[in-house]
């Protein structure tokens, strides 16, 4: 199974002490699907980071990305045949590469804090799942009670 993990799951997972964003890179750390991510997540991470003097954070977090099983990078040479596809069902640009890395990915799931983008007409195309949804449901473990479901 593979699984797009949205920029905010990793930026929840060093954030908070209890996430179900935790319960799902543990899950990732352990094989039970395939993480899927764009080169994009790599630059809104350092960007974030960096922007809150957490540059020593930002090194750890992107190191930890790169240890996950199996992790699929999507390139941003890989976004030209989807460009003409779903530009339009999708309201912020700084999303676009999520959702074509999601399709190249061949993903199963979209995991992601973004209420915004779950609202937009993508929905339609696309398995958005927040992180506690993605516990429970997908994985079938116990997941966190938080503001959320992050």
């Amino acid at each position: 199974m593979n699984v797009y993990l949205d920029t905010n799951i990793f930026l929840i997972f060093v954030e908070e002490d209890i996430s179900n964003c935790e319960i799902i890179l543990r899950a990732a750390e352990n094989s039970l699907f395939t993480p899927v991510i764009s080169f994009h997540t790599f630059n809104e991470i350092s960007k974030n980071l960096k922007s809150r003097n957490l540059k020593d954070l930002a090194g750890f977090l992107l190191f930890y990305i790169w240890s996950l099983p199996d992790i699929i990078v999507v390139q941003r040479e890989q976004f030209k045949k989807y460009e003409k596809q779903y530009s339009d069902l999708v309201a912020d640009i700084d999303d676009l590469p999520h959702i074509y890395a999601y399709f190249e990915g061949e993903c199963d799931y979209f995991v992601t804090t973004n209420r915004r983008l779950t609202q937009m007409k993508i929905r339609e195309s696309v398995s958005f799942r927040s992180p506690k949804e993605f516990v429970e449901k997908v994985l079938g473990m116990e997941g966190f009670d938080t503001k959320n479901g992050i």
